[in-house]
């Protein structure tokens, strides 16, 4: 790990997306690490998994990297997703183009949705202050696309309330392709089993203190993850319809030229018919995205589903089945089911 510099400034810290805040490395000090454009493409998570990188690192107190937030104004837009479904491509996909910044996995943005009350970390950072950090570009023609972690679509109408000027694409799957996903993977059920209670605390207050009947089995809790996800999701398009759009990962994969250039359009970006061809030809359709060196795709995508479907019916059935005995009263539990790409509204 390479050794840290002096403190850095207000100045330094706010001048471009170089030195991203990382963690607290002591009373009332934040660390930076510096990272490049290259890093920044890199980088699936955006966490203290960035130190493998051993980047020069550096320190400033809270109230500097508070300061630099300060001087900065929260634009960017987004992607918020319920999980597996695909954003992390999207994310590499849009970040290849020249006017996109992409910002995958902050931690920033982690830590003030697991914060209790929410949306303060570090004794005196906020959400507005997270969002103006992670919204730094390298040069004035861009935009950073911050694509966030799953369980952060709880801030979601948050964010676009304080990011007034973005947009944002919502990912997701239907619950019958979801709960396969998540049956398909061994570490998808022990992630999804980690992330369940949170997420059922989570579902009880965004539905006044439903569900009265508790997930049991294990595919009734991965059903409840999905829930809790596409609840907040929901929330947030109701009430910025006009500025999000729905992607179906699925869908997405079925015909992707015509989901990239929905994305395109959606973040306000140019639509070139040859670049975005280009980009779907590349590697990058190819790869697993949260780890680029193993092979994944569209066909292998089918196959896991199918196979789980086999293997794990029942379970799938359960999970189906909890969504919708809950679903007959409670209309936003309705709506995510029935749930279509496209703008809200």
């Amino acid at each position: 790990m390479s050794g840290s510099n002096a403190a850095l400034s207000a100045q330094e810290i706010a001048a471009s997306p170089a030195w991203y805040p990382l963690e607290l490395s002591g009373p009332g000090l934040v660390r930076l690490a510096r990272l490049d454009a290259a890093a920044y493409r890199g980088a699936s998570f955006l966490d203290q998994r960035i130190l493998q990188l051993r980047p020069e690192q550096a320190v400033a107190s809270v109230a500097t990297v508070g300061s630099a937030a300060a001087a900065l104004t929260p634009r960017a837009h987004y992607i918020f997703h319920v999980g597996h479904v695909g954003s992390t491509l999207v994310s590499r996909l849009i970040g290849e183009l020249p006017g996109l910044f992409s910002v995958r996995e902050p931690v920033l943005l982690r830590e003030i949705a697991l914060a209790p009350g929410r949306e303060r970390i570090w004794g005196t950072l906020d959400l507005r202050d997270a969002l103006s950090l992670l919204g730094r570009k390298w040069h004035p023609a861009q935009r950073a696309v911050i694509k966030a972690s799953s369980f952060v679509s709880e801030i979601a109408e948050r964010a676009l309330q304080l990011d007034a000027s973005a947009s944002a694409i919502l990912m997701f799957t239907p619950a019958l392709a979801y709960l396969r996903c998540i049956m398909g993977g061994p570490n998808s059920r022990l992630e999804s089993q980690s992330l369940a209670p949170s997420r059922l605390a989570r579902l009880r207050k965004r539905l006044g203190g439903a569900p009265t009947a508790d997930p049991r089995s294990e595919g009734e809790w991965i059903a409840m993850s999905w829930l809790c996800e596409m609840v907040c999701l929901e929330a947030a398009a109701r009430h910025f319809a006009s500025r999000v759009v729905w992607i179906d990962f699925d869908e997405f994969l079925a015909t992707p030229r015509e989901g990239l250039e929905a994305v395109l359009k959606a973040l306000g970006a140019d639509v070139d018919p040859k670049e975005t061809a280009g980009l779907l030809a590349g590697p990058l359709m190819r790869r697993y995205s949260k780890a680029p060196q193993y092979a994944y795709d569209a066909a292998l995508r089918q196959e896991v589903l199918a196979a789980a479907e086999r293997e794990h019916a029942a379970q799938i059935r359960q999970g189906m089945a909890w969504l919708e005995a809950l679903a007959a009263s409670h209309p936003i539990i309705a709506e995510a089911l029935g749930r279509r790409a496209g703008v809200a509204g």
